[in-house]
């Protein structure tokens, strides 16, 4: 009969449960005997359970089998004999690493485009990793009497799980936001963090938890001519929104040039008497005066109209239509910066520009 002095698991990372027997053909592979050792690696815990019962669970660490750390298994096996009677015992080495990159992904499941009203198929794939969190829970609720069980194993098992949960998700995220199957990416990371919560829900009897969960997309499939076409629509509108959005934010950004522009169309009935004030004044200031009052103009111009009336009185009216024409020729050129900047379009320009020349004649 042989006898077990070690007790090790130095296999592959991805086995989560590996149940211990002996190399030996020879051998009943859960006889074992007091005094053994019992080596547990970093981020390892071996479980013993005798007839169906956990006796005890050892962290990493190197152990050697007595009554004093087996406090129950004198009454269970019954030893009189000493040290080296041989008992039989399950020993379980459970990993608690992180198992990596498991995969999952949808098959494509319908949903009703609002503006258009046209299912359109869309799927998801995503990655998830899985740690062994209780140990006991974990080979008394899943295990059972499994040897080995690996972390493609468990993904298998929950992956149905996971699938019915991201479809679900997705589907009331949409709703509640009002989007289209074709704005689903946006809600990539809500729809990852929510399943994951509901997810560990589920997951709590069994021991395990989810470390990480990441939704790497929310496709459309379009190998369909009518989704093809939706498709189409749908980015023909965004377009159309985002050069509207850029619109106002040119407008947002020239700020000062929009109160300008404000400023020109409350002056316009002011500006229709350029060239007919008080007493037919053709090619006087009454009506230039009129529109830079409504431009918060007039006080630099009085003020230069002032002095140079005060400085020769007979020249005064050819002064005031010199000034007159370099205000208007400064009211052209922010007309000009108004175009530049989006506030006017060209036609507009062209039009305010024509007006405003021909009053000057």
């Amino acid at each position: 009969m042989a006898i077990i002095d070690v007790l090790k698991y130095d296999g592959p990372n991805d086995v989560l449960v590996w149940k211990w027997r002996s190399e030996s053909i020879s051998s009943r592979e859960e006889e074992l005997r007091m005094g053994s050792q019992l080596i547990v690696n970093q981020s390892q815990e071996a479980c013993f359970f005798k007839g169906g019962e956990l006796l005890d669970v050892f962290g990493p660490g190197t152990h050697t089998l007595s009554t004093k750390n087996l406090p129950f298994l004198s009454k269970l096996v019954g030893l009189v004999y000493g040290g080296d009677t041989p008992f039989s015992a399950e020993v379980y080495f459970v990993n608690k690493t992180v198992s990596m990159d498991s995969k999952f992904g949808l098959m494509p499941f319908n949903m009703v485009e609002p503006t258009f009203k046209v299912p359109v198929p869309v799927s998801c794939r995503g990655s998830f990793a899985l740690i062994v969190k209780d140990s006991k829970r974990f080979l008394t609720n899943m295990i059972g009497t499994v040897k080995d069980f690996n972390t493609k194993t468990l993904s298998e098992l929950f992956r149905g799980v996971i699938s019915e949960n991201v479809k679900r998700t997705i589907t009331k995220i949409s709703r509640e936001q009002n989007l289209s199957p074709l704005e689903l990416e946006s809600i990539v990371y809500e729809v990852g963090t929510t399943v994951k919560s509901i997810i560990n829900e589920h997951l709590q009897d069994f021991g395990i938890e989810i470390k990480l969960f990441n939704i790497e997309s929310i496709p459309v499939i379009d190998e369909d001519q009518r989704v093809k076409d939706v498709v189409a629509q749908f980015q023909k509108i965004m377009a159309a929104d985002v050069d509207e959005r850029m619109r106002l934010k040119r407008r947002a950004e020239n700020l000062e040039v929009y109160k300008v522009e404000r400023s020109f169309d409350t002056t316009e009935k002011a500006a229709e008497n350029l060239g007919g004030g008080e007493g037919g004044d053709a090619g006087g200031t009454g009506g230039i005066i009129g529109t830079m009052i409504g431009l918060g103009m007039v006080n630099p111009i009085a003020q230069q109209m002032g002095d140079m009336m005060a400085k020769n009185t007979p020249n005064a009216h050819q002064a005031g239509s010199v000034s007159a024409s370099e205000e208007a020729i400064k009211l052209l050129k922010q007309l000009g910066e108004l175009k530049d900047a989006g506030v006017l379009t060209e036609d507009e320009f062209a039009q305010k520009k024509k007006e405003l020349l021909e009053k000057l004649k």
